[in-house]
């Protein structure tokens, strides 16, 4: 029972969950503080702003996103995905994010279903304000899934942070968990 309320609670969530309801082991990894991530990793996620606008600068290409699994209960939007760059469908990040729906403008919702565009980009372009605050920066160990992902890995680690995006009223819209490739 501790180990599944786990799966809720710790910094790999919504991906342990998505990863578990997939059958999937879950993720070795520990968490890490913000200087001991190094270049280019820290530029990419040791920042209060969204994934999406770091990966269009750094890679100078727009993001889309490859859909690998989704569920939607209404209430909850769950997708684990990998963000490309539009160009040359460059992996450019993998994760998953829990959208809480009511916490998104209704004409968003649709967009966020579709899975084409980051949330990023989505709440950039419609003008929605909003505030990012990662929850804890992450040091991976690349399993066969995440391989499987980015094709190959030259790393024994990869990087990533889990985050929070709210609504100026303080009302979760997601939570994230973003996994860069070796670069």
């Amino acid at each position: 029972m501790n180990d599944q309320r786990n799966i809720f609670t710790n910094s790999l969530y919504p991906l342990n969950l998505i990863r578990s309801s997939r059958g999937i082991p879950k993720l070795v990894f520990k968490e890490v503080d913000a200087p001991d991530i190094p270049e280019p990793y820290s530029t990419l996620l040791v920042h209060e702003g969204d994934m999406t606008s770091r990966l269009e600068e750094y890679h100078n290409d727009e993001i889309k996103v490859r859909k690998l699994s989704s569920s939607n209960d209404g209430k909850a939007y769950f997708r684990e995905v990998l963000l490309e760059t539009a160009g040359s469908n460059k992996v450019t990040e993998y994760g998953a994010i829990e959208i809480t729906l009511e916490n998104v403008a209704e004409e968003l919702r649709p967009l966020i279903i579709e899975a084409k565009k980051p949330l990023g980009a989505i709440l950039n372009e419609a003008r929605i304000p909003y505030s990012s605050a990662p929850r804890a920066f992450l040091k991976v160990v690349p399993d066969n899934a995440i391989v499987d992902v980015f094709g190959s890995i030259e790393a024994d680690y990869l990087f990533g942070r889990s985050n929070v995006i709210s609504s100026y009223s303080g009302d979760t819209i997601a939570q994230i968990v973003e996994i860069i490739p070796s670069i």
